[in-house]
């Protein structure tokens, strides 16, 4: 197995890899599109150029794999979002559309924005797309609800549907582990939040107000923090740091299957996902400025 050191500079490596080829579904408007075709709001207006999601759309569609179940059930998977915010959209989402018809429009949207910006079939995509496959089937699917429900759909197909959807179970993967290490290591919801902006180096309260928490719950939730030593007048201390990266490197250590189970070939797979990565950042398929917030669910 891995060192841990090597470990987690190849779990995050691969984590910034995978994360615009996944994760740009929430932002490609062949996406926004197909879920307008179905009945749902277009995306509500641009950021910096990047298409942002409509969010009864966004929690439906994403959820979907798990079925169409109730928005307590998409809260709890997704780990960070206020249950307040995400139970009325995807009541609202299961009014217009079924989960198969947003699984459906999901695959449309990421087979046409990742054609766009890549091509029909990029050099190199058949080998990524076993090598990262390779990862998936080795990791365990035990607590990992979002990660489970994209391997019970099986695969598109097609060059370009088949690299995003093992892109998209790297990622999911990673981020069923994270939400179970922030929970073991004494965090919750709102304070994984708050904590991670300073983490990365963003302003307090600025990525983390899509979450949907209250400026309220955020108060509270700084106030326990600061008890516990990890903020001083509101700002992140040395032992905030060290909590918040014991979280990373916990999750780390769960991706170790993944990892060893790509081996020897690691340098080249992420040779192939980074130009890639850059390419969809590049036409603004996903935020330049985001950081790797988006894909850790916190």
């Amino acid at each position: 197995m891995t060192d841990q050191p090597d470990l987690s500079e190849r779990a995050r490596r691969l984590r910034n890899a995978v994360e615009p080829l996944a994760a740009g579904i929430y932002f490609a408007p062949e996406a926004h599109d197909a879920y307008a075709a179905l009945g749902f709001n277009g995306s509500p207006g641009a950021n910096d150029g990047v298409q942002m999601p409509d969010g009864v759309a966004y929690f439906a569609s994403r959820g979907a794999c798990l079925g169409q179940v109730h928005g307590d059930v998409i809260a709890a998977a997704f780990g960070v979002f206020n249950p307040e915010i995400v139970i009325p959209m995807v009541d609202a989402a299961w009014r217009i559309a079924t989960a198969d018809q947003l699984l459906a429009a999901r695959l449309e949207g990421a087979r046409g924005s990742l054609s766009r910006m890549l091509g029909a079939r990029p050099d190199g995509v058949e080998r990524a797309t076993e090598l990262l496959r390779r990862g998936a089937s080795a990791a365990r699917g035990e607590g990992r609800h979002l990660f489970s429900g994209l391997r019970s759909l099986g695969w598109p197909g097609d060059p370009v549907g088949d690299l995003w959807r093992a892109a998209d179970l790297v990622r999911e993967h990673r981020g069923d582990s994270h939400i179970a290490a922030w929970i073991s290591h004494g965090f919750d919801a709102t304070e994984i939040s708050l904590i991670t902006e300073p983490y990365i180096g963003l302003p307090m309260r600025t990525y983390a107000r899509s979450r949907g928490w209250s400026d309220a719950q955020f108060d509270a939730a700084l106030e326990r923090m600061t008890a516990r030593g990890w903020f001083r007048d509101g700002e992140l201390t040395d032992a905030g740091h060290a909590a918040r990266e014991a979280v990373e490197v916990a999750t780390d250590r769960q991706e170790a299957s993944i990892i060893d189970a790509v081996g020897d070939d690691f340098d080249e797979l992420c040779g192939l996902l980074e130009p890639w990565a850059d390419a969809v950042r590049d036409q603004k398929g996903y935020p330049s400025s985001a950081g790797q917030i988006v894909g850790r669910r916190d």
